[in-house]
């Protein structure tokens, strides 16, 4: 029946994501139930939300698998100018939380823009660069195709999708096959822009969290408190676990975004190092997979969405685990497919949706739909 439904999609690719979004809802549930009401039937609106979302999401992912990703081209340009407007009109009218203005509210529903760029500015670069022969004139417009959402989206300001989408514009222009000269002279105007940037666009309490991680014992009641506890509650869940819904005593308990920011502290908590292995497994997993997507698509357009989407979701996860051992400044950044969310989540079923896509119309026989594949 799988195989009915989604042709010679690739297998792991589904395997991962079903096993991804309802764990991330299992450990929402288990975030977000109250101390005095610990049962399993104690539902949280989130946690309706979320499953809403996700069952929604995989419904979609399995739409997009069986559309022709091809069709996208039409829609690259229009998608980027509507994402590009929504992330202006964020700035004058959005809502404000947490001292960022990220979000639109429609008829009770919430929106963040930036979580959509995501997949408008990968659609679009794809399909500009596509049949773009390398040269100074193709990389000047895909830098200014890729700073007009980026600086958008740090005004907001929002550090975390910034990275991202610098992530997965560096994964396209590399899949593009751009010179090793010309992306070092992006990374030194990169580096040159980064000192105005810090002075102009970041924020009092983002220029916080950069003390908090240069000296970790800084405010340990106030600002440095989420940090503290996220890292007591990762040692705490020991080999596996305090088990699901042990909420009792825990390093998160007065952690607002336990169930998002701080997801994968949460998990250490709750099921373990093993817990927390398998989730970083199954993300790994769907790198490799797209990775593998991207090195058999039938064609440039192909090629290159697929490496934006993978480094998409790579990044996304590295800068969440990285923030979460200390390795980078908190930057408020959900773990792919987990943390809650809605607009993320649909987000990456969508980016998961259009690799099975691409992965359908692979060059590789169908006896190799099993086999790995490596960069050549």
């Amino acid at each position: 029946m799988i195989r009915a439904v989604l042709g010679r999609s690739d297998p792991w690719i589904v395997l991962a994501v079903l096993l991804l979004a309802p764990f991330g809802v299992l450990m929402i549930h288990s975030a977000t139930v109250d101390a005095e009401r610990m049962g399993v039937t104690a539902v949280d609106r989130a946690v309706i939300r979320q499953l809403v979302v996700a069952v929604v999401g995989l419904s979609v992912m399995v739409g997009l698998s069986r559309v022709d990703y091809r069709a996208l081209r039409r829609l690259a340009l229009p998608a980027y100018v509507g994402t590009v407007g929504l992330l202006a009109l964020v700035l004058l009218v959005g809502i404000t939380q947490y001292g960022a203005r990220r979000w639109i509210g429609i008829g009770g529903i919430t929106l963040q823009p930036s979580e959509f760029a995501k997949l408008t500015l990968v659609i679009a670069a794809a399909a500009y660069l596509a049949d773009r022969p390398q040269g100074p004139r193709a990389t000047l417009t895909i830098a200014g195709l890729v700073l007009a959402p980026i600086s958008l989206v740090v005004l907001q300001p929002d550090t975390g999708t910034t990275l991202v989408l610098i992530g997965a514009s560096a994964g396209i222009i590399i899949a593009w096959g751009a010179p090793w000269r010309t992306l070092g002279t992006m990374l030194a105007i990169a580096l040159a822009l980064t000192p105005l940037l810090f002075a102009v666009a970041v924020p009092g309490y983002q220029r916080e969290r950069i003390a908090v991680f240069l000296d970790p014992g800084r405010d340990p009641l106030g600002s440095g408190f989420n940090l503290q506890q996220a890292e007591v509650a990762l040692r705490s869940g020991g080999l596996v676990g305090r088990h699901v819904f042990d909420r009792s005593d825990s390093a998160l308990a007065f952690v607002s975004a336990r169930s998002s920011d701080f997801m994968l502290s949460h998990i250490g908590e709750q099921v373990g190092l093993l817990g927390a292995i398998a989730l970083l497994s199954l993300l790994a997993l769907l790198v490799w997979r797209g990775l593998s997507t991207a090195l058999t698509a039938p064609d440039a357009f192909g090629r290159l969405l697929a490496a934006g989407l993978t480094f998409t979701i790579f990044t996304q996860a590295a800068i969440h685990i990285a923030a979460t051992l200390r390795a980078l400044p908190a930057t408020g950044i959900p773990m792919p497919f987990v943390s809650q969310g809605g607009s993320s989540l649909l987000v990456m079923c969508v980016a998961a949706g259009l690799l099975l896509n691409i992965a359908s119309h692979r060059r590789a026989n169908p006896g190799e739909q099993w086999s790995a594949t490596r960069w050549r």
